[in-house]
């Protein structure tokens, strides 16, 4: 009678985005032996600011704290011993608004996880052919996707009632306009700081404050009204 073998990798890799400076940071080749067993970890970002902290509980399941990019504060995940074995990636996302912001598992998987979020960026990149045009292109991508979950949740609309909105963007910011009255609102999209701003937000509404609005360029818009769906 034959014998079936189970093969399992004796190693992970965590990837997680850093809540200080917003870079994916990879931590490679981790024994699963040693992860299990050894009390603590931390998992600290090139930058120094930011870390992932892991210990064990009474079953040496995992307890990981993860500062969030999103919100500003640290969550803490539960990833048991079986989800880490058997998973070839487990993703842990802020409770508040369900950004990714730790990969955890295969180190194939967890790269082609990473892969993917840039991929769609590099589109995003090609789309506009405006390779260096933001002063931060992820964090300007990231709130492109926040604007996009708000739109399909139907919480992007101006006081007029109107939902029928253009976005602009600009190297720093984000224009939002209504077409039905030029109801407008301008959204900083520079900094990890305007982007833990932004992701913080549940519903956007436009003002008409043509009146007090900052002196823009058009001509240095780039059009993106296809992005947010209505």
């Amino acid at each position: 009678m034959g014998c079936m073998i189970m093969l399992l990798n004796a190693s992970v890799t965590i990837a997680y985005k850093c809540s200080a400076c917003g870079a994916f940071e990879f931590f490679d080749n981790i024994s699963l032996f040693e992860l299990t067993y050894k009390d603590d970890y931390k998992y600290e970002c090139k930058c120094g600011k930011s870390a992932v902290l892991i210990k064990k509980d009474a079953t040496r399941n995992l307890i990981i704290n993860v500062p969030c990019i999103s919100c500003g504060n640290s969550h803490v995940f539960v990833l048991s011993r079986k989800a880490l074995l058997h998973n070839s990636v487990n993703i842990l996302a802020c409770p508040e608004n369900g950004m990714k912001l730790c990969f955890i598992g295969n180190d194939e998987e967890v790269r082609k996880k990473i892969d993917y979020f840039e991929k769609e960026l590099d589109e995003l990149i090609n789309m506009f052919g405006y390779e260096n045009y933001f002063n931060n292109t992820q964090v300007m991508f990231d709130s492109l996707n926040h604007l996009h979950d708000i739109a399909e949740n139907g919480e992007l609309f101006c006081e007029c009632g109107s939902k029928d909105i253009e976005v602009s963007l600009l190297p720093d910011k984000i224009h939002l306009r209504c077409r039905r009255c030029e109801g407008s609102r301008i959204i900083s999209a520079a900094s990890n700081v305007d982007l833990k701003d932004i992701l913080s937000k549940r519903e956007i509404t436009l003002a008409n404050m043509a009146s007090n609005m900052e002196i823009i360029d058009c001509n240095s818009f780039i059009k993106s009204s296809d992005m947010i769906k209505k």
